[in-house]
């Protein structure tokens, strides 16, 4: 019983410092062993019942919890300012934008003027490309 409230501490602390939803379903699992084990002598079996919970918790609970704790992929709009059109190619218009306080080529399929604010789509390379609006 002893080795079952360990290693739910483990899991329990291994859980709060990288959080990922494995560790917490494991901690859960020994402490329910924490109290089925005085009724238990064989190791293996309470093993073989560890080992069982686990799966369960983690192949059922982990993808419903994962929904309500999903960190946002997409970034906020953020928005860059133009400073000055260098190129056009092929229909697509590149400029000098000014973004987190760095320069750097923003790609746009609509002409834009100096001092405009565009949201950022996203990311390609070192590239930034302009959302359509």
């Amino acid at each position: 019983m002893l080795y079952w409230g360990i290693l739910f501490a483990i899991f329990a602390i291994g859980e709060i410092i990288i959080p990922g939803l494995v560790s917490i379903w494991l901690a859960l699992a020994a402490l329910i062993m924490v109290v089925l084990s005085p009724f238990i002598d064989s190791i293996q079996i309470q093993l073989a019942i560890f080992c069982i919970l686990s799966l369960i918790f983690i192949i059922f609970f982990r993808k419903i919890f994962k929904r309500y704790m999903k960190v946002k992929d997409k970034l906020d709009v953020e928005r860059v300012k133009i400073v000055k059109l260098t190129a056009q190619e092929g229909g697509k218009y590149v400029y000098d934008a000014r973004f987190k306080g760095g320069i750097w080529t923003a790609v746009s399929n609509v002409k834009l003027n100096e001092g405009d604010i565009a949201d950022i789509g996203r990311f390609e390379g070192n590239k930034i490309i302009i959302g359509e609006k």
